[in-house]
């Protein structure tokens, strides 16, 4: 499995890990993941051409890298069968009763509360998701039942290779810019997706999407909020996991009391101090304006009082350039707002785009707030914040860190000598 550590793969190489003899390559990087493949022992190494011999029977790569990378160039000269990491999950997925959770935002949150309300009702499903999911230690469940609940990707029109007997949409908003050119391109991959299910599947969809889903060509259950919705994304994610279980018809009672336990994902508003220290401080995942205005306005209704500050890492550049106007109005509830450089997809070309395009985003978003500053490294980052949180000793503060990329270090780096992390529900 090349780029093995990457969250999906390292879920799929733990689904595949009792039928096959695994073992994968990845930069020397460490994420979350390293733990999970050495509890499963299953051989890392670092990438180098030599460990693609003609003992292996396959591989699969992640996205992530093209067949530009000296593994795959060395299996393509010998032959050696090769797929993506979309097509591998597929096969599994596809020979399962699937259900499937897509959507531009919730996708990590909905599928893990699926997987923990169904776990609870004793349904014993597989599990697949994009995120750490606390109460697991690890993004995979290993079920022995015929359900499979799977978090599916729509970058690269991906999920259309998912043949899922329920289907469950969060939203659709916008998104990868990179791939999909405009709003209507993007929304088609999620029609075509609704067209292919069958007769006999279900659609579990938020309200709003009636009119979207008016032609599918099966049963559609619809789920919501009264009222303002503003920020609920976690309720909502909650709603539609209900929806499920009730369509399902499992124990309600066991599920809401799953629910009422769930101890969230990784760097979904993850919380690295106690809740009630003077300095209070979250990592986010959040990397589309929506995401960003949702995340900061459930930490003001949490911290009405406090001053909030975020570190906002933009995470690839298409994103920021398509995005620029809605990225700037995003951060309302911060009383301030750090910009870090732009985190690079290795599917874009820095050429490609505008020079100082971080730069341009700062500037924007001083049009609509007083407090901005644009760092020019996260150790930049890290040393103002130190500053900062040294400066007032009596002031209570947020600091949340927000984006898809390796912004969560600074958390880690800001706190490693005197806190003990502590996670959110």
């Amino acid at each position: 499995m090349v780029g093995i550590k990457g969250v999906g793969m390292t879920a799929l190489a733990e689904i595949l890990a009792p039928h096959a003899h695994i073992t994968g390559s990845d930069t020397g990087e460490v994420f979350f993941t390293d733990a999970v493949l050495k509890k499963l022992r299953i051989p890392v190494s670092l990438f180098d051409a030599k460990h693609i011999t003609l003992g292996i029977d396959r591989i699969i790569y992640s996205s992530a890298y093209t067949k530009g990378n000296s593994e795959l160039q060395t299996a393509e000269r010998l032959g050696i069968p090769m797929i993506p990491y979309a097509e591998a999950l597929a096969e599994v997925f596809n020979q399962k009763h699937g259900i499937a959770i897509v959507g531009t935002h919730g996708k990590t949150t909905t599928t893990a509360m699926i997987g923990t309300m169904l776990e609870a009702c004793g349904v014993d499903p597989t599990v697949l998701v994009g995120a750490k999911v606390v109460s697991w230690g690890r993004n995979a469940r290993i079920g022995k039942s015929e359900w499979m609940v799977a978090e599916a990707d729509e970058y690269q029109n991906k999920f259309l290779l998912l043949k899922p007997k329920v289907l469950v949409v969060t939203n659709i908003e916008y998104d990868h810019p990179d791939f999909f050119k405009n709003p209507r391109a993007y929304g088609e991959a999620f029609r075509e997706l609704v067209r292919r299910m069958p007769k006999d599947g279900v659609i579990i969809a938020e309200r709003h999407l009636k009119e979207f889903l008016k032609q599918a060509p099966c049963q559609v259950i619809y789920y919501g909020l009264e009222g303002n919705i503003a920020g609920r994304y976690m309720e909502l994610n909650g709603e539609a996991a209900l929806a499920l279980v009730r369509y399902l018809k499992l124990n309600m009672k066991k599920a809401r009391v799953a629910l009422t336990g769930y101890r969230g994902t990784a760097r979904r508003l993850e919380l690295y101090t106690d809740p009630k220290d003077r300095v209070v401080v979250f990592d986010d995942y959040a990397h589309h304006p929506t995401e960003i205005r949702a995340s900061l306005s459930m930490i003001r209704r949490r911290y009405p009082k406090r001053h909030v500050i975020a570190v906002f890492q933009p995470h690839t550049f298409s994103r920021t350039q398509a995005l620029q106007k809605e990225f700037a109005k995003a951060f309302t509830d911060a009383d301030e707002v750090l910009f870090l450089p732009i985190y690079a997809s290795a599917r874009e070309s820095i050429a490609d785009f505008p020079p100082n395009l971080a730069e341009h985003l700062t500037r924007e978003t001083k049009k609509h707030h007083a407090h901005v500053a644009y760092m020019e490294s996260a150790t930049c980052a890290l040393h103002y914040l130190r500053t900062r949180l040294g400066l007032k000793p009596k002031e209570e503060l947020v600091v949340v860190m927000m984006g898809a990329g390796d912004v969560w270090q600074i958390a880690r780096d800001l706190l490693s000598k005197t806190k003990k992390r502590h996670k959110t529900r």
